[in-house]
């Protein structure tokens, strides 16, 4: 398994739930996880790159955190809470 394949759709679908993202965010914070740049990200969403900056810098502040690796930690913290709370277990 790569870590793109580490988050299925699925598990994006109830992870946007539970956090309540909006579609927009969850669509950038895939992209994140898979590596891809603002400019990338842009492209493929069909955006200005400053609109994924700027609500990529809502997640930070949402997730208090100041940097795409530590958004992606709390991403899949999150992950692995909502998984417990469900008495599921997050296998990597």
């Amino acid at each position: 398994m790569t870590y793109t394949e580490a988050i299925s759709e699925e598990e994006w679908a109830e992870l946007q739930q539970y956090l309540r993202l909006p579609q927009l965010q969850t669509d950038i914070v895939k992209r994140l996880f898979r590596g891809r740049s603002c400019n990338e990200t842009a492209r493929e969403l069909a955006l200005r790159p400053r609109t994924v900056r700027t609500q990529t810098h809502r997640l930070y502040s949402m997730f208090g955190v100041s940097n795409r690796i530590h958004l992606i930690l709390r991403v899949l913290a999150s992950l692995r809470m909502y998984w417990e709370e469900e008495g599921r277990s997050l296998c990597m």
